[in-house]
């Protein structure tokens, strides 16, 4: 058994907060020492279950249930017409029965996506297994104050936060982009909660009557199709009874625990776009020169997509197309605002001009990564991270693209210039894959920060390595000035390390290695992928 490593990495200030399982650490970057932990209600459950009894189960909730009941319904009392029996059959063996598990639900907690407000007053985080967006309220200091969760309709899949520091903007498995307010005031009132609670909220007449189907007796006539309208009307009735057990226990619980009430009860909930493919990607930028902001969001169909942001978010602007295979990773860099820099499942990166849907150029990382793994034939780029390295007396200021690939030891650099080309290649060999990297800015690095501190979340399953990592970066000689690492700041985690959980290889690999899932097989069905959210 091994070590559940680090996964999620995010810097603001002076201050590191790094996800590992269902908790958040914090770690001082002037001297490495730990701060506090925040750690999810489902965590400790998890860890008492794991000496005693198999991998906990996904936390059923109300909705669950009820989404479940929709589910079998659909599959088991839709009145079927003679002959499609053996349509599905074809069907079914031709996609080889059903698709990779893109969207597994995990079974443990565990923390999928960590950001900041622009101040750093306000953490948000993620938790997959849930569906729940967690915001903390940050005291500058190190110390996470829970100020709310809200449960999304499916799961996140990206998030960020607004120039404004006003409003989360989530994207999710289900290709939707929504907007929610960063501080949380319910209102059971508010119109747009309906929309977070629509797979749930039980329909009437006006009446006050159950729905029925909308086929009768007197419509259907074969004994197939009576069969299945009878099981249609029992499962209409056994969804409403449950509903009505769940209000009455909700009411129940509410009196006799006043304190308690519904956290997520009227969250505002504003739907922006939509995409017709898992979305896996969100970046906000604007335009100074028109004085506009946009959203650019990448999916696993090959697409990015450049949109106005609210209240004109219909407004596509334009599309990014060049890519074959997914897209999972986008960085635009704070010293060049006008590129954008993608990559996913190709075996390149490709620069863009996103404002105008324009490629301006394409560089391959499998020919990098094979001089790590000889024998690989594709890559699935898992993280870029844009770096400014500062003009001094000697030399103009330069921006570098770091990326990483799921399951390759190494991080790869190159330089970025201001027409769009990525030279200077390079690679930074290291003990074990990284799963997420950040860059501290001088203005945050310790004392000796003459150069930026580069931190690696790293899983050290075949080696002795921990899993948080720091390097200082440098440029390995005045002519090639490729990047380069030497040793950084140790962080203080021993005692972290030895509370947190235990899991077997596979059950991190399943947990924390998902990019190359979202390459598409050869004949799978792509409806299916988004099925499991």
């Amino acid at each position: 058994m091994l070590k559940i490593p680090y996964n999620r990495l995010h810097v603001r200030g002076t201050i590191l907060f790094a996800a590992r399982s269902g908790r958040i650490h914090t770690f001082s970057l002037v001297d490495g020492k730990h701060i506090s932990t925040w750690e999810h209600p489902d965590h400790k459950t998890v860890v008492q279950g794991d000496s005693e009894a198999p991998p906990a189960k996904r936390r059923r909730r109300e909705d669950d249930d009820v989404n479940d009941d929709e589910r079998k319904d659909s599959k088991e009392s839709t009145p079927i017409q003679e002959g499609e029996d053996e349509a599905r059959g074809d069907k079914k063996t031709k996609s080889g029965g059903q698709g990779r598990p893109v969207a597994r639900v995990p079974d443990r907690a565990v923390v999928t996506q960590l950001t900041s407000s622009l101040d750093g007053r306000y953490v948000v985080a993620v938790s997959g297994h849930d569906k729940i967006i967690w915001v903390f309220e940050h005291d500058g200091n190190g110390n996470l104050k829970q100020l709310s969760q809200r449960t999304m309709p499916k799961r996140p899949s990206a998030i960020a936060i607004s120039d404004s520091d006003s409003n989360i903007i989530c994207a999710d498995k289900f290709g939707d982009v929504y907007s929610l307010p960063l501080e949380y005031t319910p209102s059971s009132s508010t119109a747009t909660a309906a929309v977070a609670r629509r797979q749930t909220t039980p329909t009437t007449t006006p009446m006050g009557k159950t729905n029925g189907p909308a086929a009768s007796t007197l419509t259907v006539h074969s004994k197939r199709n009576l069969e299945a309208l009878k099981n249609q009307e029992k499962q209409l009735q056994l969804q409403q009874r449950k509903s009505e057990e769940a209000a009455n226990d909700k009411s129940t619980d509410k009196k006799a625990n006043p304190a308690e009430t519904d956290k997520e009860e009227g969250f505002e909930l504003t739907l922006l776009l939509g995409h017709v493919s898992m979305l896996t990607s969100l970046l906000l930028a604007h335009d100074d020169s028109k004085g506009r902001k946009y959203i650019v969001t990448a999916d696993r169909d090959e697409h990015i997509r450049i949109s106005r942001y609210a209240p004109q978010a219909h407004v596509i602007e334009t599309f990014c197309l060049g890519h074959t295979e997914f897209v999972n990773a986008l960085v635009i860099p704070d010293s060049e605002a006008r590129l954008l820099v993608s990559g996913g499942g190709d075996d390149h990166l490709i620069t863009w001009d996103w404002l105008s849907g324009k490629p301006l150029s394409r560089t391959s990382i499998l020919d990098l990564a094979r001089q790590i793994v000889p024998e690989i034939d594709k890559v699935a780029v898992s993280g870029l991270v844009s770096l400014s390295w500062p003009a001094t007396s000697e030399s103009e200021g330069e921006t570098y693209i770091l990326a990483t690939c799921e399951d390759i030891n190494a991080i790869f650099t190159w330089h970025l210039t201001p027409s769009g080309t990525l030279n200077r290649p390079g690679a930074i060999e290291l003990a074990s894959p990284p799963l997420d990297i950040t860059v501290v800015p001088l203005a945050s690095s310790p004392a000796d920060g003459t150069t930026p501190l580069l931190v690696v979340a790293v899983n050290p399953a075949q080696s002795e390595a921990k899993s948080l990592q720091s390097f200082r970066l440098t440029v390995d000689d005045e002519n090639s000035r490729r990047l380069a690492v030497r040793p950084g700041l140790v962080f203080g985690d021993a005692e972290v390390e030895a509370d947190e959980m235990d899991a077997s290889p596979a059950e991190i690999r399943q947990l924390l290695y998902t990019v190359e899932n979202l390459r598409k097989q050869r004949g799978e069905n792509a409806a299916a992928a988004l099925s499991e959210t």
